[in-house]
């Protein structure tokens, strides 16, 4: 029949669209679940069948009716306990492609194990079974302790790469296994007689159509189990026109129906060497096991534009499946492409898992040989078909991923089924952790640079001060550093610094500046090169100050002597003391080197800003004097803000409360400076106190004192209101350059 043909009656005798379902279609909602339930348990039913003749081929058929036995339970008891519980409901249950390549493979190996000591077929698919069903237990406890303890989200961290190469590993093996099931023979890429023998050709060649025939259909979940349907129809028919008798070679030996065992009741005599030659693909079984379950909840929320809780999903599966290992059940797990049926099916409820589990436990009940009346090419065509479309899918990468991540997830599909999943997978890993890496390190530590002539700690200063600071600001240099200082961007993070302070300017020596607030770790390659840092800083006449480290980074730095000897780095809680320190160093640098070491008084300093008799005027007449001794309050958070208060000398400290109730210092102002005047003319209760840091002269101008100047003498008070108003936009000017350093 024409491949055409087929999906156009597949499409006819699907269940009709939302569009053009009846108007009280809302009435019919359980009986709709059942039928979408039903009928996407078909799809289910095929993948048992066809992944129990996969692993159990050949010499080790014998096996086949347990298999099949197992693979229904698992679905049947998953599908009916995940239906009251899951948070993606309605979910099928059933095995898992990933899951079912991994399990060829360790049937294989036990295989291969058992023809070496001599075994008989049917030993040696009995050791299978149960080496099945161990995995699927540690598998199971594996989920529910990820479920039990929260860890669920965790399991989104593993790098893409690793599990799409994983994943599509795994849909390559099942290509290869729908070939060889399909061929009914040993399959030998080398050997043309095992292609030719008894038609395995033929067999080849329609398992091939039959499986790009499902693959356009991919996109039609609905369509799928009609066109199974079909094909095995129009298949048998020509089976038995054309060839009659002869036909045997096309189907499995006859299995009488699926056949119940215990794990528990087939313990005895078993060769423990086998299972040991098969622990890695067990371990693997596990990992494949949980990845498929992410990988099948992130596709449903997706798909159905929800949230899934991870965590609820691993517990239930994973309770879901010890239950089902109990009787004999092997690993399932969340069956994609039967849920996606059931959705587009008009499956809404969890009345669509309960049908379909408990027509699965029928069929069970019933004990209907189902491989009879499947032929091999429709077998191996759907491994082909799920094989292709999953490896597919897994190296489709997400986002606009980039190239060489593509080319990583391909290297471990192929190291996969090259050499095994164990060096695939180790290759994976270290191949994530060394691009991860390469390309942090390209990001580099240092997320900001300035100078102290972008940005100035918090202190006012007198103003010859300021002057040689705002010269000399170039030779402070403040960077901020974040992320985990490693191998990978510490040799850049020295070579940074180095080229940052290259200009030494006309007094040498300079200052640096590390804000580590923002680092959350140190390998020991850091650490040295820090050690480097340290011993080029001392050479170069570079002072290193840190600041905010972590109290675990200190004692890294600490132990590589960073803090010892007559060079040695200096420590500050915050960046704000740490670069009014340098400031200071500088200041006093920079002074001695010019011979500037005369500090303006406070007259002249106010000779200068107002003129020599205005300033003598307001001193003489309208500023009081006082003297604070340190700690001593000028005024008070809340208090009424009725005074100026100008610093003559010493200083003060302008502190406001911060979040946890501890008092902050947000600047320090130094002699020849000017507070108070916000509050002032606001008239708004202080926001926050002004405290001396150490003895100090203040000349405040009260209230009172200024109503009076400014009846008596307008003038002068314009000249105080053109000071004040200049001062303030200093600190404006100030916060803007710090702003824009900051951006």
């Amino acid at each position: 029949m024409n491949p055409k043909t087929v999906i156009g009656l597949a499409r006819r005798l699907s269940w009709p669209s939302a569009a053009t379902a009846p108007s009280d279609v809302h009435r019919l909602d359980v009986a709709r679940d059942v039928f979408a339930g039903t009928l996407a348990s078909l799809v289910s039913l095929a993948y048992c069948l066809s992944f129990s003749a996969l692993i159990f081929a050949g010499q080790m058929s014998g096996g086949l009716p347990m298999a099949l036995w197992s693979f229904m339970v698992a679905t049947s008891i998953v599908t009916l306990l995940s239906a009251f519980h899951t948070t993606l409901p309605p979910v099928l249950a059933g095995p898992r492609n990933p899951t079912i390549a991994v399990m060829a493979v360790l049937g294989a190996t036990i295989a291969a194990a058992g023809a070496d000591k001599a075994m008989a077929p049917d030993e040696i698919a009995r050791h299978i079974l149960v080496a099945l069903a161990v995995a699927g237990l540690l598998a199971a406890l594996a989920k529910w302790t990820l479920g039990r303890f929260r860890l669920g989200q965790a399991v989104r961290f593993v790098p893409y790469p690793v599990i799409g190469g994983f994943l599509a590993a795994s849909g390559a093996l099942l290509v290869v296994g729908g070939i060889k099931l399909s061929a009914g023979a040993a399959f030998d890429w080398k050997n043309s007689s095992t292609w030719l023998a008894n038609g395995a050709w033929l067999r080849i060649a329609v398992a091939t159509a039959f499986a790009s025939l499902l693959l356009k259909q991919k996109s039609s979940p609905r369509v799928l189990p009609v066109c199974i349907v079909l094909a095995i129809v129009v298949l048998e028919g020509i089976l038995a026109l054309v060839l009659g008798s002869r036909a045997a070679d096309w189907h499995l030996a006859m299995t009488g129906g699926p056949r119940s065992w215990s794990p528990l009741t087939s313990l005895q005599g078993l060769d423990g060497s086998l299972f040991a030659a098969a622990g890695v693909e067990i371990v693997s079984i596990v990992a494949v096991s949980i990845a498929a379950l992410l990988l099948d909840a992130s596709s449903l929320e997706v798909q159905r534009r929800t949230q899934a809780d991870l965590d609820t999903e691993f517990r239930v599966n994973g309770a879901a499946n010890l239950a089902a290992v109990v009787v004999g059940g092997f690993p399932a797990g969340i069956a994609l492409n039967p849920s996606r049926l059931t959705d587009l099916l008009g499956g809404q409820g969890r009345a669509a898992s309960v049908a379909s589990g408990v027509f699965i436990a029928l069929l069970l009940v019933t004990g209907i040989d189902l491989a009879s009346f499947v032929p091999r090419p429709i077998l191996g065509g759907m491994l082909i078909f799920l094989g292709t479309a999953f490896a597919f899918e897994a190296l489709k990468m997400p986002g606009h991923s980039s190239r060489t991540e593509f080319v990583l997830t391909l290297l471990i599909m192929g190291a996969i089924v090259g050499f095994g999943y164990l060096t695939g997978v180790a290759l994976g890993i270290i191949s994530a952790c060394l691009l991860f890496a390469a390309r942090y390190s390209r990001i580099g530590v240092i997320r900001r640079h300035v100078t102290r002539a972008e940005m100035s700690a918090p202190v006012e200063r007198r103003p010859e001060v300021a002057r040689l600071l705002s010269e000399q600001g170039s030779r402070i240099h403040v960077l901020w550093l974040s992320g985990f200082l490693f191998f990978g961007s510490s040799n850049g993070l020295f070579e940074s610094i180095r080229k940052a302070t290259a200009s030494r300017g006309p007094f040498g020596r300079r200052w640096v500046v590390l804000d580590c607030s923002g680092v959350t770790g140190i390998d020991a390659s850091a650490v040295l090169s820090f050690q480097k840092l340290a011993n080029w800083a001392s050479a170069a006449d570079v002072v290193l100050v840190l600041a905010a480290a972590d109290p675990a980074l200190l004692v890294e730095l600490s132990a590589a002597g960073l803090f010892d000897g007559a060079s040695a780095a200096r420590h500050f809680p915050t960046r704000n003391e740490a670069l009014e320190w340098a400031e200071d160093r500088l200041a006093e640098a920079a002074a001695g080197a010019t011979g500037d070491r005369e500090q303006d008084s406070f007259e002249s300093w106010l000779a200068r800003e107002l003129g020599s008799e205005p300033a003598q005027r307001l001193t003489a007449g309208y500023l009081e004097r006082r003297e604070l001794a340190a700690g001593e309050i000028v005024c008070a958070l809340g208090a009424p803000a009725d005074t100026i208060e100008l610093v003559a000398s010493g200083s003060v400290s302008v502190v406001v409360q911060g979040l946890n109730g501890q008092p902050v210092r947000v600047r320090r102002m130094t002699g020849c400076t000017v507070v108070g005047e916000m509050g002032f003319f606001r008239r708004q209760p202080r926001a926050a106190s002004v405290i001396a840091e150490e003895p100090a002269v203040v000349y405040v101008l009260t209230r009172g004192a200024y109503d009076r100047l400014l009846a008596t003498n307008p003038t002068l008070c314009t000249t105080v209101l053109q000071f004040v108003v200049r001062a303030l936009s200093d600190r404006l000017e100030a916060a803007n350059r710090e702003i824009g350093a900051l951006l």
